[in-house]
């Protein structure tokens, strides 16, 4: 039901700044005048984005005095807006997935952190997740979905003057999310399975604080989809990430759910703990596993039986890298 609340007002919230010009904001005190900058320009520099500019972007304006401001716009090269004067920390992040990203503790500039929702299903088989079969370390890590892009920027010196003359905030967003690719290779009898393959990695960052530039401590499981190519004996998949937890290193796991075409449920895990936390660049992490082998099934499978959650065979896999 929570799960569904903020879907429903992201919604609105989404349907709502798409129907303004510009940008959206709090009013400001109409008895206080004299500590207004009315005619202040915000600039989203996009010079450090390395892919497409956001269409949507959301800013907040923290001060002693004022406490916290936000404004949204759904122009990315930014608009003018009215605020207080004095000194402010500024924090922008993107705001194109709504769906999918959540915030919370927006009081404050430190505390503000972005995350994303719960995955309630295996995407692929359509398996519910509660009650899957987690990687050993992992069973009571939460079980996220995967970011999408999310471009960010903070700046704590900016400092305005409570005044009609043209004044100027420039920020400059850069992606806030790690990209990760996933390879299996040289896979045996990858004929038996499906083209989509469920799976899931532990122990990466479940939210991103753009006050802060850095990521979450919380550590969570994300799942991702592998697209088998049965000609190349493979199993692919790329997906955004908020990368690795702040604090301590953590072993990873990476885990398989497949159901193979006589529809038994086959639970693979297999640590990459070193290739994950030993990434030769920690923003592009490329994790490759060779070997694996699916069962033999028989020529004709059996019918009518259904995958349950009870009913995964499991095998923890010796790697060679």
């Amino acid at each position: 039901m929570k799960t569904w609340y903020y879907k429903v007002s992201s919604l609105l919230i989404c349907i709502l700044v798409m129907s303004l010009v510009g940008c959206s904001q709090k009013d400001l005190r109409d008895d206080a005048p004299s500590t207004i900058a009315s005619n202040v320009s915000v600039v989203f520099d996009w010079s450090k984005a390395t892919g497409n500019r956001a269409s949507s972007m959301g800013l907040y304006m923290y001060s002693d005095e004022h406490g916290m401001i936000d404004f949204w716009f759904n122009k990315p090269e930014g608009d003018k807006i009215k605020t207080y004067g004095g000194h402010h920390t500024v924090v922008c992040h993107s705001n194109d997935d709504p769906y999918t990203h959540f915030l919370r503790n927006q009081h404050a500039h430190d505390t503000i952190e972005i995350y994303t929702d719960e995955a309630t299903i295996l995407p692929a088989q359509r398996v519910l997740a509660r009650g899957i079969p987690r990687a050993k370390g992992a069973e009571d890590e939460p079980l996220r979905v995967t970011p999408s892009m999310i471009y960010g920027a903070q700046d704590r010196e900016v400092t305005l003057h409570a005044s009609d003359m043209p004044q100027t905030v420039t920020l400059y967003p850069e992606e806030l999310v790690c990209h990760y690719t996933v390879e299996f290779l040289e896979v045996e009898n990858l004929k038996n399975a499906d083209l989509q393959i469920d799976a899931t990695i532990s122990s990466l960052a479940g939210g991103y604080f753009p006050g802060r530039m850095s990521p979450s401590s919380e550590a969570v499981s994300h799942s991702f989809t592998l697209t088998a190519d049965q000609q190349h004996e493979s199993l692919r998949s790329e997906f955004l990430t908020f990368g690795l937890p702040a604090g301590e290193s953590l072993p990873h796991s990476i885990s398989l759910y497949i159901v193979l075409k006589n529809n038994t449920g086959n639970f693979y895990t297999f640590d990459v703990t070193d290739q994950v936390n030993n990434a030769p660049d920690p923003r592009n992490v490329t994790i490759k596993i060779y070997g694996l082998k699916l069962p033999e099934i028989p020529e004709a499978p059996p019918q009518n039986i259904s995958v349950e959650v009870d009913n995964w065979e499991t095998f923890y896999f010796d790697l060679k890298v």
